[in-house]
């Protein structure tokens, strides 16, 4: 028997949600060779970061609509003592302005060994950081912890009484993880058990709960689950289906930088969202804001976003367009370097969440992929694939000569700035998903898995196509419907699934290209024996003619 929705007598309660601040201390370095080479690297606002969250708490406190704000993570650039001394006084500022501010940290808020990067002159420095994660439960104590109702001290996490009929679950999922001596995110057993047990405690008190912790529970995108699998939460599979079934139907996350909303279904029927965060110092600069409403059984979802941020030189711009352009910008240059830097590549990549050490063993594909693209553009596609796509010339005329490459960086954005606005109606979406379907009939015709080179991918189109459309839930603004806990598959009601009419057609291309590449071989190899047989006939003739000549030097 279904167990019933807790809280559905609740009022509504709304909600701010901020995460990924970073904030950097400009005493640790703003200038110099080494703070530019770092930045060049960095995809968010590192010496400004002081004047973006100020804008963005006066955003917060110009809607007092709420007064509650949860901060789900990495409040500084990495764990700087002066970042962290700064930071918690802005906190405080907040709290006097009328904000209960309640925050978990994570990942960047502290550094092995107490060090970490500083700048002075043109060099890099070491400056001081907290060693220990456990500092950070005193240091930022007094914004929840202190109003904790249960806590488990050894992952940081807490629970309070948020507001009547509703607990804030914030759980901190960092260097958390079993066996020991292993520093990934996730749960424990023991924290696990503890999280079980006050699920089952908000329940029999009819509370509902609203949860935050750090590392993402679903995958943005399929393609992010493959090059960021890094940076998932350690067991997320295992871990959201537990909490699904158990009662728990939202999560609130950050670290990716990602603005996005996700839900998958557990295998007894129970529904689990994932409703990830953009950091507020990134692309997008964002921050959301959440109404709970048990008694209607659903989850208002809505975005702030910042564009002014007052003493930013922008250059006239608002500051999401300025982002866009410094994020864009970056995106850029890592094309570029596919095609003619792997070195500089493997530099940079990691800001995505992509290992240098994996870009330097795939640079055998990496760097012809990368000149083809610099090089390629729409018509060229449309060549290649005009009876999948459907398209005709006249169709594309106007975006003929645009640049792919473009509309790749334009893709990478959307990734991370939610609601890819190329759906199935579109050319666009048509000319990418023909020329990937052309792709896998070829690797179909050759038998190859691209799932041997990127673990857990179907198809080249099943990877790319969620970067070009979002046919669900859109990621700044939406309401998600609640339902109660099932015990069964069995139990749970029939969820309507939208038709989709596929505007593309299957390739059959793959024998065809396979052939054009094996004539292309042969051709290549009867150039290359006849080059070797016009050499050994010219070393013949020579032999030949100095062996003539002998008889007469003699």
């Amino acid at each position: 028997m279904a167990k019933k929705l807790s809280g559905s007598q609740n009022q509504p309660l709304k909600i701010q949600v901020i995460t990924d601040t970073h904030y950097y201390s400009r005493k640790v370095g703003t200038s110099g060779k080494a703070y530019e080479k770092a930045e060049s690297k960095s995809q968010i606002v590192i010496k400004d970061s002081d004047l973006v969250i100020k804008a963005g708490f006066d955003l917060l406190c110009q809607d007092d609509s709420t007064d509650i704000v949860l901060l789900s993570g990495d409040t500084t650039h990495n764990g700087e003592l002066d970042s962290h001394a700064e930071f918690i006084e802005m906190l405080r500022d907040l709290k006097k302005r009328g904000k209960r501010v309640y925050v978990i940290t994570a990942t960047h808020d502290f550094r092995d060994g107490g060090v970490t990067d500083g700048y002075v002159g043109d060099e890099a420095v070491k400056v001081p950081a907290v060693e220990d994660r456990h500092d950070l439960w005193d240091m930022y104590y007094e914004f929840g912890p202190n109003e904790a109702i249960s806590t488990h001290k050894e992952s940081m996490s807490y629970v309070v009484q948020l507001a009547p009929g509703y607990r804030l679950f914030a759980l901190n999922d960092d260097t958390n993880y079993k066996p020991e001596g292993e520093h990934g995110s996730g749960f424990s057993d023991d924290c696990m058990q503890w999280i079980l047990e006050q699920l089952k405690d908000a329940q029999e008190q009819d509370q509902y709960v609203i949860a935050m912790t750090h590392h993402p529970m679903i995958a943005p995108s399929p393609f992010y689950a493959i090059i960021g699998k890094g940076d998932m939460q350690r067991n997320h599979e295992t871990t959201r289906e537990t909490f699904a079934d158990a009662g728990l139907h939202c999560m609130l996350t950050g670290h990716t930088h990602v603005h996005n909303i996700s839900s998958i279904v557990t295998k007894k029927g129970n529904v689990f969202y994932d409703i990830a965060c953009g950091a507020m110092i990134g692309c997008p600069p964002v921050m959301r804001t959440i109404t709970f409403d048990p008694a209607h059984a659903k989850i208002d979802v809505d975005t702030t976003v910042i564009k002014e941020v007052p003493g930013l030189d922008t250059g006239g711009k608002p500051f999401d367009e300025y982002m866009k352009g410094f994020f864009f910008g970056m995106i850029s240059e890592v094309i570029w370097a596919m095609g003619n830097d792997i070195d500089r590549l493997a530099e940079m990549t990691p800001a995505f969440s992509i290992p240098g050490e994996k870009v330097k063993k795939l640079a055998w594909i990496i760097k012809p992929i990368g000149k083809f693209l610099n090089k390629l553009t729409f018509k060229k596609i449309w060549k290649i694939c005009k009876k999948e796509s459907g398209l005709t010339k006249a169709d594309i005329a106007d975006i003929a000569d645009h640049k792919v490459v473009d509309f790749i960086l334009e893709l990478v954005q959307n990734l991370y700035c939610g609601d890819s606005p190329y759906g199935p109606e579109t050319r666009e979406y048509k000319l990418t998903c023909a020329c990937l379907n052309v792709i896998d009939s070829f690797l179909n015709t050759i038998h190859f898995s691209i799932g041997k080179i990127l673990k857990g991918a179907a198809s080249v189109r099943s990877l790319v196509e969620p970067l070009l459309w979002n046919p669900g839930f859109c990621d700044a603004k939406d309401t998600l419907p609640l339902y109660p806990t099932y015990e069964s598959a069995q139990e749970a009601p029939k969820r309507e699934e939208k038709e989709f009419n596929d505007p593309v057609k299957k390739s059959k291309k793959g024998p065809l290209i396979l052939l054009i590449l094996i004539l292309a071989v042969i051709l290549l190899l009867a150039v290359v024996v006849g080059i070797l047989a016009l050499v050994v006939w010219a070393i013949v003739a020579i032999v030949g003619a100095v062996t003539a000549s002998l008889p007469l030097l003699l």
